[in-house]
């Protein structure tokens, strides 16, 4: 998390052990929940065509300082989902740092606010 983490915020280190502790127990094999990842990435293709049909409120979070999947990526996606919300972090890499929780909690409460009723299509 040293390398993948956001630099413009403090490293809890003892709680990325835990959770490093946490998810190694879960999977004997961590590199077996990676390399399924990994696969169903490959296997899907370019979704990015696809996000025009989203009929629901969208809302993108991204870390401009994330060193594995650039801001552009973020950028992107929310231009192809018609009328989503783009957020960038300042100093956020590829985690969610505790001090950005309340103000990401407030984006999602937001965006809960704007779901209608009965809504139960994502995509058309």
């Amino acid at each position: 998390m040293r390398i993948l983490g956001s630099p413009g915020y403090p490293l809890d280190e003892a709680w990325w052990r835990h959770a490093a502790g946490v998810s190694y127990d879960r999977d004997s094999s961590p590199a077996g929940g990676e390399m399924r990842q990994s696969a169903a990435a490959g296997a899907t293709g370019d979704l990015l065509p696809r996000l025009a049909a989203v009929n629901l409120p969208t809302l993108v979070i991204h870390g401009e300082d994330d060193p594995m999947i650039r801001p552009r990526a973020a950028e992107e996606i929310a231009a192809a989902v018609p009328g989503a919300r783009l957020v960038l972090y300042p100093g956020m890499g590829h985690d969610l740092p505790r001090e950005l929780w309340a103000g990401i909690a407030d984006e999602l409460c937001a965006l809960a606010g704007r779901i209608q009723p009965g809504r139960e299509d994502a995509m058309g």
